[in-house]
Formats: structure tokens, C-alpha cells, sequence
């Protein structure tokens, strides 16, 4: 079964609000075993939507869509597939007897536009949203399915996983699941990943390989198709102790964890405690430490790129001294080399070395903090550099 998303408005288009709806029925789906083939956005406008509609149902055997099912002029999805698929609009009176059960509910006047949503194509079957006003609609044609959801994320996912996922899985026999497990790599780029394992990349096909790269770290996704989590598990472990074979001590953690999380959790394991001192890096050291709660980390000290630099031995004992630290970690611009001095001072010894970023933008500051976090925690594992 191929299935597309079609996201509609204008506003996903002119970027005034994050197209996180995309992110979640594309999780979603994954999950219950559902293959995603494409995603296409589309704004307020009924020739494009139309087209788009029509161009899905030529791939596809589902199309599911998000957003234009409101009471206002704008809203004009289910007037697009009325129109592309020849079936009239026809009132439905279970959907406004439920419209106006919802107004009364929750204490609210209905107004006259709000009657438009109790409009379907003729033969839609319509799904019940109890988290807001818009019905969602299911349309069976010869071409194909076409089910409609609200575009608010409250509504939406939950219509959309108790709902529509449910339906589909039982309309096309789906049993299985597609599941995921990213490994994430801190200190390496891209391509020397992929160098490393583009064979599997190649060469895959269930589970699959896939490698992204993020400012953070870069991810390696292994995907594998199965009846069960459990049985996907299995098949993804084989993969993932490949991958961890030729990267060896680099894979820092898996999914969403991040590289502050595990030196932190390095750091308590230990009794040790950490503080920071930055320049370029612009507080980004302990900005992450922070976000992540890390019991470990005592304090920091942000200086401007425009104080005297060097004696980078001097300030790390001195921010160790004032924070009563067990650990330290400095960087400093060294701007005539382009790149930025570190040092980390531990229980067990002094180590400095050098990290490739200099600038002092964002994107810079994220990526100095990483490698520089990534670092400690191949010093405190020992692992070889």
C-alpha cells in the first residue's frame, strides 16, 4: 500500500508556522508499518490543491490531508475534492447534529459558517473529532482513498492515530511495523561516516541504512520492516553491532540522546563534578549542560572574544578554583590559526587540544561545544584518539 501526505496552507508555504503535522504523520505511519512515498505542501489555492490532489491519487492508493477543513472562506479542501472527483457537496445532518453538541458542550455560540462544516462529498464517511470543530472525512473512489484531517496538531493526531491508522491498517491487512534506532556520532563528519559504512548504505535492504547530518552530531538511522517491535529490534542489533565494529568508541548514544547527557552521566558515575569556561563557544557549553540537567555541571564563566586571550592554564585552574570543580573544561579563540584551544582538566590528568572552528555565529558555537563535550568523553572512557 503507497500512501502520500498532502499538507494545505498557505501558511506552511510563506513559513509563518513550523510544518511539525509532516514530522508526526510521517513517525506515525512508519510505525504502524504504513510506507510513506512522498509529501507534498500546497497552499489556500483551489486549482494547485486540485492538482496536487490529482497528481497523489496517480501515485498512490492513499492520500491523507492535513488542514483546510475549517468554517472560514479559506478552507476549501473538501469543496477541491468534491469538484476533482465529481461528487457534490451534500449536508450531512449526523455531522451537525455533532457540531452542534460540541458548541453546546463547551458552552459556545455557533455562527452561521460553522454550518459548513457539517458539508461532505457525496459518499464520505465522516470521522469524529472531538478535540475541535472539524469532522474529518474519509472518501473511497475507484482512484483510490482520500482521508482529510484537521490541521491543528491537537486535532490531527489524535484523529490520526486512533482513528485513520487503525482504519488503514485494517482496510489493507497491514500486521507488520517499521521501526527505527538512530546511533549518534559527535566528531566526525559526514562524509567519514559514510566512507565507513556507505557499503550498508549500498547495499542495504531490510534493515535499511541511512546517515544525516545535523549540527550536533550526525545520525545513523537503521531502519528494518518486521511483524513486531521485538522481531525489528533483532534485525536492526545485527546492523548496529556492524556500524559500532567500524566506528569503534565513536557511537556516544542512541535516538534522541544527546552528548551532554552521556558526559554527565559519565561525570556523576564517577562523583565528578564540571565547570566551564568560553569565549567563540558564547556560553553554548553551558547553554546544552543546562537544557539537559546535568547534575554534574556547577557553574560557568562566558568571556568576550575582545578580553586578552592566552594562559589558558591560568583561567582553567582559576574557573576550577572559584566553582570548587572537580573537572574543567576552557576554550579560547586562537584566531590567527583559525581554530580553538581547549583544555580539560580531570582526577586523572590534563589534556589540550585543538578544535577546527573558530568562528562565533550560532551554527559555530554549536559545533565547538559538541566536539568539545565529545572529546571529554573519549578522554574519560580512555579511548583511543
Amino acid at each position: 500500500m503507497r500512501c502520500e501526505i498532502l499538507m494545505i496552507g498557505s501558511e506552511l508555504l510563506l513559513g509563518q508556522i513550523v510544518d511539525t503535522n509532516a514530522t508526526d504523520m510521517g513517525r506515525a505511519l512508519a510505525e504502524n508499518g504504513i510506507n510513506l512515498y512522498q509529501k507534498t505542501t500546497v497552499g489556500d489555492n483551489p486549482e494547485r490543491i486540485r492538482r496536487a490532489l490529482d497528481d497523489a491519487l496517480n501515485r498512490a492508493d492513499v492520500v491523507l490531508t492535513s488542514g483546510g477543513l475549517g468554517p472560514t472562506e479559506d478552507d476549501i479542501t473538501r469543496e477541491c475534492i468534491a469538484e476533482l472527483l465529481g461528487r457534490p457537496l451534500e449536508f450531512r445532518q449526523d455531522l451537525y447534529d455533532a457540531l452542534v453538541e460540541l458548541f453546546a458542550r463547551f458552552r459556545y455560540v455557533m455562527t452561521e459558517n460553522n454550518k459548513k462544516q457539517a458539508y461532505a462529498p457525496r459518499g464520505a464517511a465522516g470521522i469524529e473529532n472531538p478535540h475541535g470543530t472539524a469532522p474529518g472525512l474519509i472518501v473511497e473512489d475507484a482512484r483510490g482513498t482520500i482521508i482529510c484531517m484537521p490541521g491543528v496538531p491537537g486535532e490531527l493526531l489524535p484523529m490520526l492515530n486512533e482513528r485513520v491508522i487503525p482504519y488503514l491498517r485494517n482496510k489493507f491487512g497491514i500486521t507488520g511495523v517499521i521501526h527505527s534506532r538512530v546511533l549518534n556520532v559527535c566528531g566526525l563528519g559526514e562524509s567519514r561516516v559514510d566512507a565507513v559504512i556507505g557499503d550498508l548504505i549500498k547495499n542495504q535492504q531490510n534493515p535499511t541504512v541511512g546517515v544525516l547530518a545535523y549540527p550536533d552530531a550526525v545520525r545513523v538511522r537503521i531502519t528494518a520492516r518486521a511483524e513486531s517491535i521485538e522481531e525489528a529490534d533483532a534485525m536492526i542489533d545485527v546492523v548496529d553491532a556492524e556500524v559500532r565494529k567500524r566506528l569503534p568508541g565513536l557511537v556516544m548514544g542512541t535516538d534522541s540522546t544527546t552528548i551532554e547527557q552521556v558526559v554527565d552521566q559519565l561525570l556523576l558515575e564517577r562523583g565528578w563534578t564540571l565547570a566551564v569556561g568560553e569565549t567563540n563557544s558564547g556560553g553554548m557549553l553551558a547553554r546544552r549542560l543546562v537544557s539537559a540537567r546535568a547534575r554534574s555541571f556547577v557553574g560557568g564563566i562566558v568571556q568576550s572574544e575582545h578580553v586578552g586571550h592566552g594562559a589558558i592554564r591560568d583561567k582553567a585552574e582559576a574557573i576550577r578554583e572559584h566553582f570548587g570543580s572537580t573537572c574543567v573544561l576552557v576554550l579560547e579563540p586562537d584566531p590567527r590559526e583559525r581554530r580553538t584551544l581547549a583544555r580539560f582538566i580531570s582526577p586523572e590528568g590534563t589534556d589540550d587540544w585543538t578544535i577546527n572552528y573558530v568562528s562565533s555565529d550560532e551554527r559555530s558555537q554549536t559545533r565547538i561545544a559538541v566536539v568539545a563535550l565529545e572529546q571529554v568523553r573519549r578522554r574519560i572512557m580512555n579511548y583511543e584518539l
